[in-house]
């Protein structure tokens, strides 16, 4: 079975997700990295080990995340380091979509259906937990019980072009836990972000090359996940 954890990110325009899946057998080893790199952060920089991380403050410079002063500069370097880390966890895959934020619904939906795939073809179930502040409870009960695709070669046997394939491998309802609870929802939040700056640049962190920080989780991406990604990474977009 795997944990996924989900979390967004954007702007008025735009919608990023991302989900990190992490296999019950290694949760107990990934969650012991995660505090580890924590407490260093404590040691280097004073961040607080349990103060939220939030990818859009943390990079702005706000929050009082320390007793210190962590200049921006310095926050983008933790920030990319934390994608690093994210990228050795033992076993974590990341499955992404972006796309206008009036389609938001429609790739979460697609989401959904490449994380169900993905569990099945490694022989594995999801449970999936998300951020609190947006509910898909009733998209992905429906999708558990009716859930059409459409033929990518037309029609499927016996003529009819679309099939009710069901999410039989996400399991429950989604989980929805506070961010601050939980480090795995933050990072999903730090991998949001940076899909998001790396689809769409903002020149003011041009200095801190935010937007390239998404290619330290190019090693963990799904290319399976959606074939007609430009970027071969599995990013799932829109219509």
């Amino acid at each position: 079975m795997h944990f996924v954890y989900i979390d967004d990110s954007g702007d008025e325009q735009t919608r990023a997700y991302s989900a990190l899946a992490i296999a019950d057998i290694d949760w107990k080893d990934a969650l012991a990295c995660i505090k580890q790199y924590r407490r260093a952060l404590k040691a280097a920089f004073g961040i607080f080990v349990t103060k939220e991380l939030r990818a859009t403050d943390f990079v702005a410079g706000r929050g009082r995340i320390s007793n210190r002063v962590v200049t921006k500069y310095q926050r983008s370097i933790i920030f990319r380091d934390a994608l690093r880390m994210v990228a050795t966890l033992r076993g974590v895959r990341l499955f992404n979509a972006i796309a206008p934020k009036e389609q938001e619904s429609l790739i979460f939906e697609r989401l959904m259906n490449r994380i169900n795939i993905n569990m099945e073809r490694t022989g594995s179930n999801a449970v999936i937990i998300h951020d609190e502040g947006k509910d898909y409870t009733h998209l992905v009960r429906r999708l558990c019980v009716y859930n059409p695709i459409q033929s990518k070669f037309g029609q499927w046997p016996g003529g009819s072009p679309y099939k009710n394939i069901p999410l039989d491998h996400i399991l429950e309802d989604i989980i929805f836990r506070k961010s601050e609870d939980s480090y795995f929802i933050q990072l999903a939040d730090f991998c949001a972000f940076a899909l998001f700056r790396n689809e769409h640049p903002w020149p003011a962190q041009h200095k801190y090359n935010l937007e390239t920080a998404f290619e330290e989780l190019h090693i963990i991406c799904v290319p399976q996940c959606y074939a007609a990604d430009p970027k071969k990474l599995g990013i799932i977009r829109g219509a």
